[in-house]
């Protein structure tokens, strides 16, 4: 997005405050992307996708009063209509005393470089050479490897502009990089499929294609032959990508709205020990090429540097301008989530299956079985039996069954295979006590 583009819509978002009826209060998000995905299969362009989405949406406050509303147009007749509607939707709103713009701590410049926006002029046959060899490296891996769902590259930037009545003012930019690679393998009567991703900011640091496609491929493989296990109750490690769902569960249940509606179970639980002294959970918005870097929150809020966890302990709940005045505190800058860091003061293992004389290895769960209400959990699950801290096989058909409390107690080390392309960064993480059901 050239810097002409983002002057533009500055300028389109300044001009109609200005005309703006001063009765009310109004907020202005706009976001605007651009960009392409390229989808290669068995060695042919599947699909190329140019996009150019842009939407806008606009907040009106009358009297504790609250109206939304929102476009994908940037014509003045469209957002004359967009303001209309917010303004008259807030007039048939019940008023709450809670409503309102944020009056503190709010943005009001534009954001210097946050080292998260890297635009690139790609040439679209490059990208097609890129997907093509990820897929082909995935095939050369393993002549078990059968088939293949596709290898697709897509990029993106980003800007966003905030501004506010009560003289918020935002702006940043972003980028994004993603290469995939999903493939099928067959082994006689078993067949399975799983792919490798990377999800960048900057396109140098974007995995190698032979590394993608190298992952999918042994993935993939490793799944053939699954088994079925008896129930048990066993120490189980969550691959990195398993133990962000079970922190971004953690993340839901001290949501400010789940905490002021009382349908949380960490209600009431700042200062006590929820994770085992050695966790550490920290939010850091402004994080270089973090996925979840941001300036300000979807209100305008600063986001700043905080712990979460320390030592164990709780030390905030996440909160918005509306949450914090229903809790009678102050917004901690959490209209949405930024970069969240898990890391432990105990060293991080190196090889943590190595450390596992028998349990599970947990790397796929279906459906979405966390209650945040009690903390019960319950989901279905791939993973792999481990015997003296090395894979025996796959197993299938399993299910785990806990307690979100319990689980976050029992967690007794964490891996250094943090995986990175997320707004929410973990490593392994091995739990003690965890029921496994199986089907035999």
């Amino acid at each position: 997005m050239s810097l002409i583009q983002s002057k533009k819509h500055k300028d389109i978002l300044l001009n109609i405050s200005k005309s703006l009826n001063k009765k009310y209060d109004h907020e202005f998000n706009l976001s605007v992307s651009d960009g392409f995905t390229v989808t290669c299969r068995s060695g042919n362009v599947e699909s190329i996708e140019h996009h150019q989405d842009t939407f806008m949406s606009v907040t009106v406050y009358s009297d504790y009063r609250k109206g939304s509303a929102s476009t994908n147009s940037l014509s003045e007749e469209s957002i004359s209509s967009v303001i209309q509607k917010a303004e008259n939707i807030s007039k048939n709103t019940q008023p709450d005393k809670c409503q309102g713009l944020p009056r503190e701590n709010y943005t009001k410049d534009e954001s210097k470089d946050l080292e998260i926006y890297y635009p690139m002029d790609l040439k679209i046959e490059d990208v097609i050479d890129l997907a093509n060899e990820c897929e082909s490296e995935a095939f050369k891996t393993d002549k078990r490897i059968s088939n293949s769902e596709g290898s697709s590259f897509s990029y993106s930037t980003n800007q966003h502009i905030l501004l506010n009545t009560k003289g918020a003012f935002g702006s940043f930019n972003s980028t994004d990089y993603n290469l995939s690679c999903i493939v099928l393998a067959k082994e006689k009567k078993s067949m399975e499929r799983d792919y490798w991703y990377s999800s960048v900011r900057d396109f140098k640091k974007l995995e190698s294609v032979k590394k993608i496609g190298n992952m999918a491929a042994k993935r993939t493989v490793s799944r053939l032959g699954a088994k079925n296990i008896s129930t048990r109750v066993c120490p189980v490690i969550f691959s990195p990508e398993m133990s962000v769902s079970l922190i971004s569960n953690f993340l839901s249940a001290i949501n400010g709205e789940v905490i002021y509606k009382k349908s949380s179970f960490l209600l009431d639980k700042i200062n006590e020990q929820i994770f085992p002294e050695f966790i550490n959970i920290k939010e850091e918005p402004h994080l270089s090429n973090g996925s979840g870097t941001r300036p300000y929150d979807s209100e305008g809020v600063l986001t700043f540097k905080k712990d979460i966890i320390k030592n164990g302990l709780l030390k905030t709940y996440l909160l918005d301008t509306y949450s914090a005045r229903k809790l009678k505190s102050k917004s901690t800058g959490n209209g949405v989530l930024t970069n969240i860091i898990i890391d432990s003061s105990d060293k991080l293992e190196s090889n943590i299956i190595s450390t596992l004389d028998d349990g599970i290895y947990i790397t796929e769960m279906m459906g979405s079985g966390a209650n945040i209400l009690t903390g019960d959990y319950s989901r279905g699950a791939f993973g792999y039996l481990i015997k003296n801290g090395e894979i025996q096989y796959p197993v299938t058909g399993i299910t785990v069954a806990s307690n979100l409390v319990q689980m976050f107690k029992n967690i007794v080390s964490l891996g250094d295979d943090v995986d990175m392309r997320n707004r929410i960064t973990s490593g392994s993480m091995m739990i003690n006590d965890v029921t496994i059901g199986g089907s035999s």
